[in-house]
C-alpha cells in the first residue's frame, strides 16, 4: 500500500510526538504505523480512552476516519487503534484485512 504526501507527513509528526507522549502516559504502549494508525496498548481500559482523547485534544490536526478495540489475554490486554488522516484527505480507512 502506498501512501499520499499528506498522510506520510501526518506520520512524521505522530511519530516525533509519539516518544514525549509516552513518557506522560507511563503506563501504556504507543505506536505509529506507516498508514497514520495510531495504536495504544494498555492494561487499564479507561487509561487508554483517555489518552486518546489527550492525543486528539493535543494536535496534530487529523480526522478519526475508524477505529479498532482488541482484547488480549496477555500484555497488553487492551489495544486501542485509531486510524488517521491529515484534514480534507480521503475519510475511508485503508485497511488491507476485513474486519471480523
Amino acid at each position: 500500500m502506498t501512501t499520499d504526501s499528506g498522510t506520510a507527513t501526518l506520520v512524521e509528526e505522530l511519530r516525533e510526538r509519539a516518544g514525549a507522549f509516552v513518557n506522560s502516559h507511563v503506563d501504556l504502549w504507543v505506536t505509529v504505523e506507516d498508514d497514520g494508525t495510531l495504536i495504544l496498548a494498555g492494561q487499564d481500559p479507561a487509561a487508554l480512552f483517555q489518552a486518546a482523547a489527550d492525543w486528539l485534544g493535543d494536535g496534530p490536526a487529523c480526522a478519526v476516519v475508524d477505529t479498532r478495540w482488541e482484547r488480549g489475554t496477555g500484555e497488553p490486554a487492551h489495544t486501542l487503534r485509531l486510524y488517521l488522516r491529515p484534514p480534507g484527505a480521503e475519510l475511508t480507512p485503508q485497511r488491507t484485512a476485513e474486519r471480523v
